[in-house]
C-alpha cells in the first residue's frame, strides 16, 4: 500500500494545554469569570462553570451558571442565584429517567416542573407547587383519552386530620396535610355533545359542596351546571345493604355514584 498522501498528525504540546493546562483553565472578564474543565474531571460531570457579578470587583455574585455531561440523569446546565434562593435546572431528552425538561426552584417556597411529552402516558406537561401562604399543587396534561387538562389541589398544612381527612402526601412538609379543595378541568371532545361533557368539577371539602360546570353548546351564551352536597354522595357510596346491590339504581343514585368516583380518582 502506498502512504498517505495527508501529512502526519501533530498536534503541539503548548497549544494543547493552552485549553485546559492541568484539567481546568479560568478566565475572568468584566463582572465574569468563567472556568473550563476536562471532561470526567469532576464526579458530578462539571465542564464548564460561568459566575456572573453584579460589581467590577467581582464580590457581588449574581448568578452561577453550571455546565453538565455524560450525567445519568441528563442534567445539562444548573443556574443558581444564591440571593434569591433560586435554583433553575434543564435537563436532556431520555426514555429512561426522570424526563424532566425544566425545573424552577425557591428553597422551601416554590417549584415549577416541565415535563416532556413521551416521558409516561399520563401525559403530564407541568407540575407547579407552592408551599408558602398560597399552598396549592397545579398539574397540566395533554393528549389524554378522559380529555383532562388541569388538575389543582389546595391544602392546610396546619390542620388537624381524623379518619375521615382527605390527605395529600405528596408535599415538601413532610407528613400528610389536609385538602381543602381539588379542582379538574376537561377539554372538549367535538365529535361528542358538548351538553353531556363536564368542562369543570369543583370538590370543595371545606364547604362541603361539590359543583359541576358543562361545555357550552354551539351558539349558546350559558351552560348547565349543578351542584350537589358532598356528604350525599359519600353516605351513598357507604350503602352496605345486601338487598338494595340487587336492585337497580335510579338515575340519582348513578349520577351520585358516578361523581363520587370523579372525586376519589381525582384523590388518587
Amino acid at each position: 500500500m502506498p502512504p498517505p498522501w495527508s501529512p502526519k498528525l501533530f498536534v503541539n504540546k503548548d497549544k494543547f494545554n493552552d485549553m485546559c493546562p492541568n484539567g481546568e483553565k479560568t478566565t475572568y472578564y468584566r463582572k465574569c469569570k468563567v472556568e473550563v474543565f476536562s471532561e470526567c474531571r469532576h464526579e458530578d460531570g462539571l465542564v464548564k462553570r460561568i459566575t456572573l457579578y453584579k460589581d467590577y470587583k467581582r464580590l457581588i455574585t449574581q448568578e452561577i451558571r453550571s455546565h453538565y455531561a455524560c450525567r445519568k440523569d441528563k442534567l445539562v446546565i444548573r443556574r443558581r442565584f444564591p440571593y434569591e434562593f433560586k435554583l433553575v435546572e434543564h435537563y436532556d431528552s431520555s426514555l429512561q429517567f426522570s424526563h424532566w425538561k425544566k425545573m424552577i426552584r425557591i428553597d422551601g417556597r416554590y417549584r415549577k416542573l416541565y415535563f416532556y411529552h413521551h416521558r409516561q402516558k399520563d401525559g403530564l406537561i407541568l407540575r407547579e407547587e407552592f408551599f408558602d401562604k398560597k399552598n396549592k399543587i397545579i398539574e397540566e396534561y395533554k393528549n389524554r383519552p378522559d380529555k383532562l387538562i388541569y388538575r389543582s389541589v389546595t391544602f392546610s398544612p396546619s390542620a388537624e386530620l381524623n379518619q375521615q381527612s382527605l390527605r395529600l402526601k405528596e408535599n415538601n412538609y413532610g407528613k400528610d396535610v389536609l385538602i381543602n379543595k381539588m379542582t379538574q378541568k376537561f377539554e372538549l371532545d367535538p365529535d361528542l355533545p358538548a351538553t353531556n361533557q363536564i368542562k369543570k368539577t369543583e370538590f370543595n371539602i371545606n364547604m362541603k359542596l361539590v359543583f359541576i360546570y358543562y361545555h357550552y353548546e354551539e351558539g349558546k351564551i350559558t351552560n348547565r351546571d349543578e351542584e350537589w352536597n358532598r356528604d350525599d354522595l359519600i353516605g351513598h357510596a357507604n350503602i352496605d345493604n345486601v338487598n338494595e346491590k340487587d336492585a337497580e339504581e335510579s338515575k340519582e343514585q348513578q349520577i351520585k355514584r358516578k361523581y363520587h368516583e370523579l372525586e376519589m380518582h381525582c384523590h388518587q
